[in-house]
């Protein structure tokens, strides 16, 4: 058989002769006559009509066997059914996909990386937990003067224990900070992140965090957090010990029975499912870099002010 292409080639279509029969001898009026017309044979004729008869018997059985192969296949000439999708035109018929069971064979969640280590708190916090003392609720900011009067402006500020810019300007406004609202000149709250963890792929400001609202316990939040910044590694990323968060607790005065409380409530990370939620909030609120300071709602512009510049603004509620 010769080779045949994928596709039929353009072009006109094949010559036919005017009279495919031209030539040919016929029974008609034009076919030349023998001299002698023979004698019919009925025998012949009946042979005739058997051989006719068993032509159309074959075609039946042809059909009827074609028709019951197509019906074992599978395959049938009708539409789809109910819901299904029409194949395109000459495309071959695929198999219906399977549907897995249920939960079969769903793999195990991956383990957190630096097994041993509490892991870093995820956008999906629990939805309660312990809340330390001065916090205005589960996954709400600490609020260092909270019988401050109501008229007073309200300084927000979002900070993260690891963000060296923090530290910077916990160095340049931290005293006036403190004088604002031991004064109650300003209604000062604190929103503790601790997204750096996920860019460093540590857990050190949650341990910080945590270790800042322990001593909130002890009423030594603010002292504890500027403590942490003066300790802050040079290099980001590195973070603290346990040892060296614990030696941050000693060094703002908590001893004896106070620190051992503490280090109960840093040993278990008592406030983890409080810090995942405060940065949870922190972010739908729309604060995604620290430091981040709002007066009164509106951010404060902090180019070219100096300590003492900063708290008057604060004071008269100026952004």
């Amino acid at each position: 058989m010769a080779d045949m292409s994928l596709q039929d080639p353009l072009g006109q279509p094949p010559e036919f002769p005017a009279d495919p029969f031209a030539g040919a001898t016929t029974d008609g009026a034009g076919s030349q006559a023998p001299s002698a017309t023979p004698q019919a044979n009925p025998r012949r004729a009946v042979v005739g009509v058997l051989v006719a008869a068993v032509g159309v018997l074959a075609i039946v059985v042809a059909v009827l066997l074609g028709q019951s192969m197509s019906r074992g296949s599978g395959i049938t000439t009708a539409g789809p059914g109910p819901g299904a999708n029409p194949a395109a035109p000459g495309a071959a018929p695929t198999a219906a996909p399977t549907t897995p069971a249920a939960n079969a064979g769903a793999p195990a969640a991956p383990a957190t990386p630096g097994a041993g280590k509490p892991a870093t708190p995820t956008a999906v916090p629990a939805g309660t937990g312990p809340v330390p003392a001065g916090a205005t609720g589960f996954g709400g900011p600490l609020v260092l003067n909270p019988n401050a009067p109501a008229g007073v402006p309200a300084l927000d500020l979002f900070e993260d224990p690891q963000c060296p810019i923090c530290q910077q300007f916990e160095t340049f406004f931290g005293a006036s900070i403190g004088e604002l609202a031991k004064n109650n000149e300003a209604k000062v709250v604190v929103h503790t992140m601790t997204f750096l963890d996920r860019n460093l792929h540590n857990d050190s400001s949650v341990r910080a965090a945590n270790g800042a609202f322990c001593a909130a316990d002890q009423g030594k939040f603010r002292d504890y957090m500027s403590a942490t910044y003066a300790a802050q590694p040079t290099q980001e990323g590195i973070g603290w010990t346990d040892a060296q968060l614990g030696v941050i607790a000693q060094s703002v005065g908590l001893t004896g029975s106070a620190l051992d409380t503490w280090k109960t409530c840093q040993q278990g990370l008592t406030y983890a499912a409080h810090i995942a939620a405060l940065e949870t909030n922190s972010e739908r609120s729309g604060v995604h870099g620290t430091p981040t300071a709002l007066l009164n709602g509106k951010s404060m512009n902090l180019s070219g002010l100096d300590a003492a510049g900063f708290r008057t603004a604060v004071k008269a509620g100026t952004a």
